[in-house]
C-alpha cells in the first residue's frame, strides 16, 4: 500500500509538473499577443482620438491672403566708400528692385550698367553717419527708386528692398 501512495504522489506530482510546463508555454505565447492588442489600441487612441481635434483646428483656420509679388530685378555687389570718410569706411549694398511689369526686368537688365552707375554716384554722396540712420535709409530707398524710373522706359519700379546693407 506505501508502494501504491507513492506511486501516487509520484504521478500526481508530474502532472502537477506537466501542468505548470504547459501553463507556463501558454504563458509565453500569451504575451506577445497581448502586446500585439495593446499597441493596436494605443495606436488607435493616439491617432483617432488625441490627434484629430488638432487636425480639425488646423482646417477651421482662415486662410490668410496670398503675398502679391511682383517681378525682381536684384543688384549684387555693390561696394562704395561714404563721403569723408577718406577710404576708411565702406558700405555693402545688395538690393533688389519690385515691378509688376516683366518688361521693366528686361529693361533694367539691359541697363544695368547704368543703374548700377546711378546707386553708386547717389551713394557715394552720402557720409557714413547719415547711411547709419534707419531714417535716412528710408529716404535713400526713395531716392534710388525716382533716380531709377527717371530714365526707364517701359514702366517704373514700386519697391526696393535691401538684401544686405552692410556699414563698416
Amino acid at each position: 500500500m506505501a508502494e501504491e501512495d507513492k506511486k501516487d504522489q509520484e504521478s500526481t506530482e508530474t502532472t502537477d509538473n506537466e501542468v505548470k510546463a504547459k501553463g507556463g508555454k501558454l504563458k509565453f505565447a500569451l504575451i506577445p499577443v497581448i502586446l500585439v492588442v495593446q499597441a493596436a489600441v494605443a495606436y488607435f487612441v493616439v491617432f483617432n482620438v488625441l490627434l484629430k481635434p488638432e487636425v480639425e483646428e488646423v482646417q477651421a483656420a482662415p486662410e490668410k491672403p496670398k503675398l502679391e509679388v511682383g517681378q525682381f530685378f536684384e543688384l549684387n555687389d555693390i561696394v562704395i566708400n561714404p563721403a569723408e570718410s577718406g577710404g576708411r569706411r565702406y558700405l555693402v549694398v545688395e538690393l533688389g528692385l519690385e515691378t509688376q511689369d516683366p518688361m521693366v526686368v528686361e529693361e533694367a537688365t539691359s541697363k544695368e550698367i547704368w543703374i548700377r552707375d546711378a546707386i553708386i554716384s547717389l551713394l557715394t554722396q552720402k557720409t557714413a553717419q547719415e547711411l547709419m540712420e534707419v531714417s535716412v535709409r528710408n529716404r535713400l530707398k526713395e531716392e534710388i527708386i525716382e533716380t531709377i524710373n527717371a530714365k526707364m522706359d517701359q514702366g517704373k519700379f514700386s519697391k526696393l528692398f535691401f538684401k544686405k546693407y552692410i556699414l563698416q
